[in-house]
């Protein structure tokens, strides 16, 4: 068992660390391209992983927890202080995945990239009642992109193996539902059938972050969740926390690059690439036993076909995922 402090033991690690994807989503909508499902549903909003209503996806103040529906027909609750603050019923329609169309041999004429482009993931065996109760990492914000224009997302994070939730400190370049522009920011999110995030913070290229998420509790069968995006430069930092009943969170996430709106590989930070480092893996809650050694495999999309550019994409690992670079 380790006994990690805040930040977990955060000064050693920095100083050592710095130098087939299914996301089952209940719109499923095959053999059509990002712009077709856009006119569809010209009003829905794009966040990470999926398309969605706008209101679905719900700001909650920083500290707040999502406790989710056993039953979809149940809803949500938000609460914050022991208090509930929000009911949310199940989104009226359901959100469509745009993570993994473009792993399903479509050739979308374009004229834009949208969806995952590269990961660092592990599908991870575990028991039943055993879940991921750990996995963060440490990554920089990048330069920004020569052009304006797209949306990036750069996260690590956890799921079901069924994709069902993800649960994910976020940085964001670009705009989405959670607000932003032409510069860079953190959110945490849980992303479903509804979606939420913690308030939008501002950081700065060059600035380290650390993200995590982490199991709090276990009371009657519910699982608690803390999801944290924190600036260590400035102190700026962004959490919400999430609770759920009858959900296996088995799949880690080291890191995601997500774009949207891709039109030039000048789209992309400048950097040319991003470095997830000193990431970690726990289960066995409340023991926390942390994996000696990860199974983190790299893998890459082609997001909607070959309406992306291809730039350099790559994905380089070492020590089983300790170190994860995304390259582009």
């Amino acid at each position: 068992m380790k006994n990690h402090t805040t930040l977990r033991s955060f000064c050693n690690r920095v100083l050592f660390g710095i130098g087939a994807f299914a996301f089952v989503a209940s719109g499923t909508l095959s053999a059509q391209t990002y712009t077709q499902i856009k006119n569809q549903h010209p009003d829905w909003v794009q966040i990470p992983g999926e398309l969605i209503r706008p209101d679905c996806v719900h700001d909650v103040p920083n500290g707040a927890s999502i406790d989710l529906a056993n039953s979809e027909h149940q809803g949500d609750d938000v609460i914050l202080d022991g208090q509930v603050i929000a009911h949310y019923e199940a989104c009226p329609e359901d959100p469509i995945d745009t993570r993994t169309l473009g792993s399903q041999n479509q050739r979308d004429p374009g004229p834009t990239g949208n969806g995952w482009v590269e990961a660092s993931q592990w599908l991870v065996s575990l028991k039943s009642g055993d879940n991921l109760d750990v996995i963060e990492g440490f990554w920089i914000v990048p330069s920004p992109p020569k052009t304006n224009g797209a949306t990036i997302f750069l996260f690590n994070g956890v799921e079901p193996a069924n994709g069902s939730n993800i649960m994910q400190p976020v940085l964001q370049y670009g705009g989405s539902k959670a607000g932003g522009g032409n510069y860079w920011a953190i959110a945490s999110w849980l992303v479903g059938n509804n979606a939420y995030f913690s308030p939008l913070e501002t950081v700065n290229p060059g600035d380290l972050l650390f993200g995590f998420t982490e199991q709090t509790g276990n009371s009657g069968g519910k699982l608690h969740y803390l999801v944290k995006a924190s600036d260590i430069a400035t102190g700026a930092y962004s959490s919400l926390g999430v609770s759920s009943t009858g959900i296996q969170w088995n799949w880690a996430f080291a890191g995601v690059l997500e774009a949207y709106n891709i039109t030039s590989c000048s789209e992309y930070p400048t950097t040319g690439s991003t470095q997830f480092f000193n990431t970690e893996v726990a289960h066995g809650y409340p023991s926390f036993d942390y994996y000696s050694s990860l199974g983190f495999q790299g893998h890459q999309w082609d997001y909607f076909g070959n309406g992306g550019p291809q730039c350099n994409f790559k994905v380089s690992l070492v020590d089983g995922g300790f170190s994860s670079t995304l390259q582009y």
